[in-house]
């Protein structure tokens, strides 16, 4: 009898916690102020980032004459004047993987984007450059990636290593290779490479062998040091979300954060999401496992060396695509895709407070002309929530990389009344 009560425990202790929303009382306080980024018709995947010290930024791919400009703007109550990093006419455009920006220190920032390096549709290169002025003018890029192959390289997550750039990032050199029964020998890897200010390379590393394809990877730094996230791959196709540390300099391998047992045999392009601050880690990911999707959303408050049994959200109507942001109240705010009817997707704004546990949700825009593999973007700027998203204004699509017309979306709100 003992030994039951002891496993009926231990069962209630590992189950996840199902949260319901409410849709009314705390978020009817919510007013939505909308933000210009881009008149431009075509501008889209937006990526929000917030520095240490507190400078926040918008990066998106924009038309232009030549093909495509990566432009970027700071946060001052309003974005402020549009800068541009670079275009070109020979980049790899995703509605999954796109570039992204950050402000490093002082003026200090760095970028990422996609160019082609063959004609084969994935295959492409990662390129950095690195302002000193402010985003005023850039470095002459340079390619991440060294090893040469027609391959995917993507899905990087920037972060400030130092007084240098980090990055990891997918790195599909190994799919040029004969395919064999074991997925080892051809499947994607999970890389870090460091870049100094004059754009060389210092370190690069291997994290993991083997990994995801096509699910964006998340970075974030505790007081400890960085923090990366990646959806790992088995050689029996479990794609479950894996954490990795830099400690004194080296990525370690990849540890499980949490047995979803998601089995799929291809990869559902919906990576995860991380915040961390100080000590406290808090992660959000999609996953489908048995048939349920659903988010989840686990805490830390050791820097990620354990975590909390994980919250679920929207469980069988998530679509995914979740990013995450922390307010200093240590509630956390979701921004996701829910499904709709028709295929379509609705997004959705939710936030789990952290004292109660309740959750609030409300419907940002339900039209059905979000994207349905875009990534909407949610970060917290000095008690104000600011998103960016990407809309359709044109319904004719021509694949899940391409669309005819899309525009950017964005807004805000205060949060000091929550």
């Amino acid at each position: 009898m003992k030994n039951i009560l002891i496993f009926f425990l231990l069962v209630l202790f590992l189950m996840p916690q199902i949260v319901v929303a409410e849709s009314s009382g705390l978020f009817s306080k919510i007013k939505l102020n909308d933000l210009l980024v881009s008149s431009v018709y075509g501008s889209m995947t937006p990526y929000i980032s917030t520095s240490d010290s507190g400078i926040t930024t918008i990066n998106w791919l924009e038309p232009s004459d030549s093909g495509y400009a990566i432009k970027f703007a700071k946060y001052n109550n309003t974005w402020d004047e549009h800068k541009i990093v670079a275009q070109g006419n020979n980049w790899f455009i995703n509605w999954a993987d796109f570039p992204s920006l950050i402000h490093m220190n002082d003026d200090n920032y760095a970028a990422h984007w996609l160019i082609k390096s063959s004609s084969d549709r994935y295959a492409y290169d990662t390129q950095a450059s690195i302002s000193k002025d402010g985003g005023d003018t850039w470095s002459k890029p340079i390619i991440v990636n060294q090893d040469g192959t027609p391959t995917e390289h993507g899905f990087a997550s920037l972060y400030r290593d130092g007084d240098n750039l980090g990055l990891i990032y997918l790195d599909g050199r190994k799919m040029i290779n004969e395919m064999t029964a074991d997925p080892n020998d051809t499947g994607m890897t999970l890389r870090a490479t460091s870049i100094n200010l004059e754009t060389n390379i210092i370190s690069e590393q291997l994290i993991d062998g083997l990994v995801c394809e096509c699910c964006q990877t998340n970075i974030a730094k505790s007081s400890q040091g960085p923090i990366g996230i990646y959806r790992n791959r088995t050689e029996d196709e479990i794609r479950d979300i894996y954490i990795t540390k830099k400690i004194n300099g080296k990525w370690m391998p990849g540890k499980l954060l949490h047995k979803d047992d998601w089995n799929i045999s291809g990869c559902p392009v919906n990576g995860p999401s991380i915040h961390a601050d100080i000590n406290n880690v808090t992660v959000g990911w999609f996953t489908a496992a048995n048939d349920n999707p659903v988010i989840k959303l686990t805490k830390s408050s050791d820097h990620g060396n354990t975590f909390s049994t994980p919250y679920e959200i929207g469980l069988n109507s998530a679509v995914g695509h979740i990013n995450i942001t922390v307010d200093r109240n240590d509630n956390t705010w979701m921004i996701w895709h829910k499904k709709i009817s028709n295929g379509a997707v609705a997004l959705m704004l939710s936030m789990l407070e952290d004292k109660t546990n309740q959750l609030s949700e409300m419907i940002i825009d339900e039209t059905g002309n979000i994207p349905r593999y875009s990534v909407p973007q949610i970060t917290n700027h000095n008690d104000e929530i600011i998103m960016a998203w990407t809309i359709k204004v044109n319904s004719e699509t021509s694949g899940r990389g391409r669309n005819t017309q899309t525009s950017i979306k964005s807004a805000s709100f205060k949060i000091n009344q929550f």
